[in-house]
């Protein structure tokens, strides 16, 4: 019989790792945030797809109704609540749990770090004053003292939620650029150059993420790079390959 497998997934690589666990013989169901992503990723594979977020009590009540075998976390370097909620929960019932994270990139030596969206927040004046956010929309919200003293623009997804989280943060219609990835390193520097930023402020998704693309556009254009670095999470031990990932599950599947 095969072993039932949860995918927590969201990121380029969720697709890939369905694949090779349905070939390693896992009968998968992933889950993304949103019903987009859905559509993006996972369609033409033959799993079963939820679109929706877990809490711990709904994680705690599908894994004790034994809907999953195994967990195989697989969401985004950011999503920390997730992270920590899917591993607490997989400890307490014993349920095997597997990370995977794409592994990090490390920019060039010119580029600026920040710890925290805090952080860069009290950075950035210091930095340039027309800045471009490629953070996604959810965490605009702590850059928004800085409206009054700097011209922010933000590129986000097309999509409703998106586009009310950046309003939300105080960005007018013309501050918000609405496009769906990937982007090559020529379209990324086509939208510095419209836009004329001097800022770029990015998260240190890891190359799967595109930001090589951002950094070396931004670099060509003389702009300053502003990284936001990955939380850490010491508890918690991930692999960082695809083949890592599903050696990991079938460890557990024997």
């Amino acid at each position: 019989m095969k072993k039932k497998l949860l995918l927590l997934s969201g990121t380029s690589e969720g697709p890939l790792l369905a694949r090779a666990l349905i070939d390693a013989g896992f009968q998968v169901r992933a889950t993304v945030t949103r019903p987009e992503a859905r559509e993006s990723l996972f369609a033409k594979l033959p799993i079963a797809v939820e679109v929706g977020g877990f809490t711990e009590e709904s994680l705690t009540e599908f894994l004790r109704a034994r809907k999953a075998d195994i967990v195989l976390d697989a969401t985004h370097p950011f999503a920390v609540r997730i992270t920590r909620i899917a591993h607490a929960v997989c400890n307490r019932l014993a349920v095997p749990y597997v990370r995977y994270e794409r592994p990090d990139w490390q920019p060039p030596s010119d580029t600026w770090f920040a710890d925290s969206f805090a952080e860069a927040a009290a950075l950035l004046p210091r930095l340039g004053r027309r800045i471009l956010f490629t953070i996604g929309a959810k965490q605009l919200k702590h850059f928004c003292s800085l409206h009054e003293q700097l011209t922010l623009f933000a590129r986000i997804l097309p999509s409703s939620i998106s586009q009310a989280q950046a309003k939300a943060a105080g960005f007018a219609a013309d501050r918000i650029v609405c496009q769906r990835p990937p982007f090559s390193q020529a379209v990324n520097q086509a939208l510095f150059q419209e836009l004329a930023v001097e800022v770029l402020v990015t998260k240190a998704s890891g190359k799967e993420g595109g930001v090589v693309e951002k950094v070396q556009a931004a670099r060509e254009l003389g702009m300053k790079v502003l990284m936001i670095r990955r939380p850490s999470l010491p508890e918690i031990q991930a692999v960082s390959s695809l083949d890592e990932a599903v050696a990991a599950c079938l460890a557990f599947s024997v």
